[in-house]
């Protein structure tokens, strides 16, 4: 998948979707073969706070994975190695001033292997960013968000609210089988015995 380095991100309903945001979401990083980027060196500890961030939104928030991998095709148009599945799966949701950036978590890979350089109002906000599996971190990005909600939750929250839609799906179908079960008794038909001078007539 491929964007141009801060245009809009829309990609997958929810965190990754610009329409569901009161801020700009830009997209950075993700790259592909067939077009071109910028490349330059990053300042020191760039790259490890995003690949800190990567483990940190793996551990937090697992039900925001991606199922799959992704090839490099950057590495491909190289004739170098290509990663497979289990490759940046997760996305990188990053405040900033104003707006908020996304990037993949290949974003690590692009940067270390192939001389990517992210523009720099992304690289200041991921070295702001709070820890991910921090309670701050959502915080901070409803504060970017103008201050409204976001289209994101915890892991806590989301298994919460899957065990509530299982309760009620659960419950809903316990009354539907309670419906159908009071309809057929209402509609069996009781045969009417006839007495021994009904049969001879």
């Amino acid at each position: 998948m491929h964007f141009d380095d801060l245009e809009p991100c829309v990609y997958h309903r929810g965190a990754l979707d610009a329409s569901a945001w009161a801020v700009p979401l830009r997209a950075v990083g993700w790259l592909e073969a067939a077009h071109r980027f910028t490349s330059g060196d990053v300042p020191d500890g760039v790259v490890v706070r995003l690949a800190q961030m990567v483990e940190q939104t793996r551990r937090a928030f697992p039900h925001y994975v991606f199922r799959g991998g992704h090839d490099c095709s950057l590495c491909a148009a190289e004739g170098r190695w290509v990663r497979t599945a289990g490759w940046s799966q997760e996305n990188l949701i990053i405040p900033g001033e104003g707006q908020i950036y996304a990037a993949p978590s290949g974003v690590v890979h692009y940067i270390e292997h192939h001389r990517y350089r992210p523009p720099q109002a992304f690289i200041a906000a991921a070295l702001n960013c709070p820890d991910c599996d921090s309670p701050n971190y959502l915080e901070v990005l409803r504060h970017a968000n103008r201050g409204l909600q976001i289209p994101m939750e915890s892991d806590e929250a989301y298994m919460r609210r899957s065990r509530e839609r299982l309760a009620l799906a659960v419950q809903r179908g316990a009354e539907a089988r309670e419906r159908a079960s009071s309809r057929a008794e209402a509609n069996t038909v009781v045969p009417i015995k006839r007495d021994a001078h009904d049969r001879e007539s």
